[in-house]
């Protein structure tokens, strides 16, 4: 190949991958803009999935960073097992951590026997009843509770009448 023909196959590769740079990076920005509006429309329909509201994490570290939000739903397990409703993986939470169900009163939790749960004020509980705006802990993970429609949750507790339940416990203790 002859001099001059190398410098011009040189120069039109130069410039055909400056075009696939920009190709790639207009392609990313054009799916995470994508991404975005997808994601805003899954949090405006966040009632009708089953959403309830998310756990937003207020003191952390490791995989669970401050500022990190993770979905709730009505009911669940919260935990660092993969198949947990809520995972949160950090070193001081258990593999099967607490249960939650939502009611209209508001997010009930109960720790599993062994594992760590303090409310707002730092003392030790096993039960938790949860409003829109409540802070707690799990472990050493410090987590704040947002929940998508909390002034309903209220009406609905104001209107029903009290009951009394035989069976306080959320769930059934299962050793397995």
């Amino acid at each position: 190949m002859s001099e001059d023909l190398y410098e011009l196959v040189a120069l039109g590769a130069r410039y055909v991958f400056a075009g696939l740079m920009v190709l790639i990076v207009l392609r990313a920005w054009r799916i995470t803009l994508i991404d975005s509006r997808r994601a805003g429309t899954l949090r405006r329909m966040s009632p009708q999935t089953g959403l309830s509201g998310e756990l937003l994490v207020l003191d952390g570290d490791g995989k669970a960073r401050r500022g990190m939000r993770y979905p709730v739903i009505r009911e669940g397990m919260i935990g660092a097992f993969r198949r947990s409703d809520i995972r949160i993986r950090h070193a001081s939470i258990r593999r099967k951590h607490a249960y939650f169900q939502l009611t209209p009163r508001g997010l009930k939790i109960q720790a599993r026997p062994g594992a760590l749960m303090r409310d707002a004020d730092g003392r030790p509980t096993d039960r938790l009843l949860l409003g829109d705006g409540s802070e707690f802990t799990l472990g050493e993970v410090r987590l704040l509770l947002v929940l998508s429609d909390g002034g309903a949750l209220e009406e609905e507790a104001m209107d029903e009448a009290e009951t009394p339940v035989e069976n306080e416990d959320l769930f059934l203790e299962e050793e397995r």
